[in-house]
């Protein structure tokens, strides 16, 4: 009887510890899968850093090339109005002196102005309106019997970063849009400041003109250059 109860009692043992061992193996496989590694907090403001660095160089470049646009786009209407005024010139009877007022009109008139850039709501004088906030010019002049031209072109409320490239003179008194240029103006849109010049000027000496000019620090002063006809 006593190796019966033994023998039951060792029975059971072994299926409990079986039972156990299900139960161990079943909770192991039961467990969760070790989490993913996420972005750390210098990773992320990395990320974050050179996203902005690439937008704000995007920009930039947007900047600069708007600019250079608008002031190519200034500088071939200046090349165009330029050009047929000298036509009008020859286009006059000889031995006939006529004095050219409202030039920036009769430009229009002919077709010589763009129509962007032209606004009929303003004042006589104020109607040539460029691609940048505020800006405006006008030209005048007479012809002489002997067909030379002594014309001027304003430029009023100009930026002074554009100033520093339309009034670029060679050693030839050449401009990026003129020929013939017989001397540059440069004033201070509200001091009347002025600074002359009869000879080139380099892209250095009109930076430094230019901000120079601007006596008042609002960032605009007012360009004359005075032409003579050049065939």
């Amino acid at each position: 009887m006593g190796y019966a109860l033994r023998g039951l009692a060792l029975y059971v043992a072994g299926r409990v510890a079986r039972k156990g061992d299900e139960v161990t193996r079943n909770l192991k496989v039961a467990q969760p899968a070790r989490r993913r590694r996420g972005v750390t907090l210098i990773e992320a403001v990395l990320y974050i850093a050179i996203s902005l660095a690439l937008i704000v160089g995007g920009l930039l470049f947007y900047q600069q090339a708007s600019l250079q646009s608008r002031t190519n786009d200034t500088a071939r209407a200046f090349a165009a109005m330029i050009a047929d005024l000298r036509v009008m010139v020859t286009e006059m009877p000889d031995g006939v002196t006529t004095s050219l007022i409202d030039v920036e009109n009769v430009l229009n008139t002919r077709g010589s102005v763009p129509a962007n850039l032209w606004d009929a709501t303003k004042p006589s004088g104020q109607r040539l309106r460029l691609p940048f906030a505020g800006m405006y010019a006008s030209i005048s002049g007479s012809a002489w019997s002997d067909g030379t031209l002594w014309a001027v072109l304003y430029i009023w409320q100009m930026p002074v970063h554009l100033c520093s490239r339309l009034f670029v003179v060679s050693a030839q008194k050449d401009t990026l849009f003129a020929t013939g240029v017989k001397f540059a103006v440069i004033r201070d849109e509200g001091a009347g400041f002025a600074n002359v010049f009869s000879t080139g000027i380099t892209p250095s000496v009109a930076a430094a003109t230019c901000r120079l000019s601007d006596a008042n620090n609002n960032g605009l002063v007012r360009g004359e250059l005075w032409l003579e006809n050049r065939d």
